[in-house]
């Protein structure tokens, strides 16, 4: 199997991203569906379904190692190029009509009395879970195919997780297609884990700007459409623009860009989840060494755990903070448990 050149890597990228992007769509329309909420427009999922039969082809063709792109190309040359563009435009303006109806849903007051609301948050949620679960396993996928290990192995352990909670978003919607009334903590809980959305959408139309103006020979803070007395403030930091545009689509300034980069964490989505849950980065830094999802974190925190101290009750199996044994028990126990190992390991 050939290394993976530029132009492999290119390719992959953005069918990958275009296969995410169209594939969420496309379970959107199905929770909408499921949810019986009238708010798309007729043929919502028809440029979406011409993106899949040319997908399939595409994808086919850089398993055999025939990227659709070249990185020496000034601007796309081939037919096939150029649908593929056009189809990557097709996303953004789709997430540009989606985004401020998100924004509009969350700023909803009474959210439990306006069910057609309450159902295009639940299935927003989908859509999000959906692109990040299709992203993350297309692109194993392809660079497991191409021969590119290591590419590979850098995505993998991301698969259960994007898996996990498309799960939960699905259940999401399943609680939301009953016909029961909608309850005000029920509803405020949705609210919260639909936040994160608009933020989502944002991030897709910078991916989208990026692969668009991919044979440009710099990408600018104009080409990411960051407004020029904004964007002077990531300049004056040193701040590029694709960081930029990541960070500030989950409202981040370039000081929080480097409050949490400092401390290794250069992600803005889990910057953006663990600041939801109401964790500075000092404090979510220790959390995230652990391996411990936010949510997680949250009920430990609540029980005054620490960190090391409830990722070794996780470990044991304890996934209730309130059946946790009392710390000086627990800790005679470990003592008497180990006195023999250390015995033998002197």
């Amino acid at each position: 199997m050939a290394k993976l050149n530029k132009d492999l890597h290119l390719s992959a990228e953005f069918l990958t991203f275009l296969k995410a992007g169209f594939f969420g769509q496309i379970l959107f329309e199905a929770a909408m569906t499921k949810l019986e909420c009238p708010l798309l427009p007729t043929g919502y999922l028809d440029n979406a379904h011409k993106t899949f039969d040319k997908l399939d082809r595409w994808l086919k063709d850089l398993s055999e190692e025939l990227p659709i792109f070249a990185t020496s190309w000034s601007a796309p040359e081939t037919f096939d190029a150029i649908s593929a563009m056009s189809f990557m435009r097709e996303l953004k303006r789709d997430c540009l009509w989606l985004m401020p109806q998100i924004e509009s849903a969350l700023s909803t007051s009474n959210l439990s009395q306006n069910r057609d609301v309450v159902k295009l948050l639940a299935a927003s949620i989908v859509r999000s879970a959906a692109t990040r679960n299709s992203y993350i396993e297309t692109l194993y996928g392809v660079f497991s195919g191409l021969g590119a290990n290591d590419h590979a192995q850098r995505v993998a352990f991301e698969i259960d997780g994007a898996k996990e909670y498309l799960a939960i978003a699905q259940s999401i919607v399943e609680i939301f297609s009953a016909g029961s009334v909608f309850s005000v903590e029920l509803c405020d809980k949705l609210r919260k884990e639909a936040s994160l959305v608009p933020s989502d959408l944002r991030s897709y139309v910078h991916d989208a700007n990026i692969l668009i103006n991919v044979f440009s020979k710099e990408f600018t803070f104009e080409l990411a459409e960051i407004p020029r007395d904004e964007a002077q403030q990531w300049i004056e930091n040193k701040i590029p623009a694709v960081a930029a545009g990541y960070w500030r689509a989950y409202g981040f300034s370039p000081q929080d860009y480097m409050e949490w980069g400092r401390l290794g964490i250069s992600g803005a989505p889990l910057a953006a989840n663990w600041r939801r849950a109401n964790f500075a980065p000092e404090e979510a830094i220790k959390w995230i060494r652990e391996g411990i999802a936010p949510v997680l974190a949250i009920q430990w925190r609540n029980a005054s755990f620490e960190a090391p101290r409830a990722a070794s009750m996780l470990r044991r199996g304890i996934t209730d903070p309130s059946k946790a044994p009392d710390t000086e028990h627990d800790a005679s126990n470990d003592d008497d448990n180990n006195e023999g190992g250390n015995e033998e390991g002197r």
